[in-house]
């Protein structure tokens, strides 16, 4: 019974947030042209962040400013898209308009 109450738990939780991987020029720099993984970077190597669905992209945008020292006006954020070659690249730039909304908004 207590198993059981603990995976409810954790599917609210789960549809309560959602991960967002954040991609850095230095983890890019690292991967291009390494000859073990032929994709733009090492999926294991990109630090993961578990994000309330309900949280601004602003105000996730100042955490980050905190953990990596860059100041919020000066991140640039890109949704990923597997591609047909089975790479993972860069799609689109975040609009404006995007941001301002909260993390469960976003339709990538």
């Amino acid at each position: 019974r207590m198993k059981k109450e603990h995976k409810n738990e954790e599917m609210f939780e789960t549809h309560n947030y959602t991960i967002i991987k954040v991609v850095q020029d230095e983890d890019l720099e690292k991967q291009v042209g390494n000859n073990i993984c032929f994709d733009l970077v090492a999926p294991d190597k990109v630090k993961t962040f578990h994000v309330s669905k309900v949280t601004t992209f602003n105000h996730f945008k100042k955490k980050l400013a905190t953990v990596f020292g860059i100041p919020a006006q000066f991140q640039r954020f890109w949704v990923f898209a597997w591609r047909r070659n089975q790479t993972f690249r860069p799609s689109r730039p975040l609009t404006c308009i995007e941001e301002l909304g909260s993390i469960g908004q976003l339709t990538v």
